[in-house]
């Protein structure tokens, strides 16, 4: 049976900003992180940063990677999509509903 899927968590991107910097490979970080290495390069290409004035600040850091990991799975939940299901829901379990 597989493992569940975990998130990176500030650690692990931390460990990967720091082994990026130092020019490791990813697929050597990968392995130091018991990660898939699609994993890592997903990582590093959808969390960098990109500032278009001062170019030499564009790079990959742990903390705004974080951050915007946090929004994109905030973005997918639906009660906060949906304020009006959301509504709908607390007004159920307020009267007693139970799902």
């Amino acid at each position: 049976m597989s493992k569940p899927y975990l998130h990176l968590d500030l650690e692990e991107r931390r460990k990967i900003a720091r082994w990026h910097e130092a020019k490791v490979p990813a697929t050597e970080i990968a392995a130091r992180l018991g990660r898939h290495r699609s994993t890592i390069f997903r990582e590093l290409s959808r969390n960098r940063f990109v500032d278009d004035e001062l170019r030499y600040l564009s790079g990959y850091y742990a903390l705004n990677a974080q951050n915007l990991a946090a929004e994109r799975r905030a973005n997918q939940r639906k009660l906060i999509q949906h304020p009006k299901l959301r509504a709908a829901v607390i007004d159920r379990l307020q009267s007693g509903w139970t799902p």
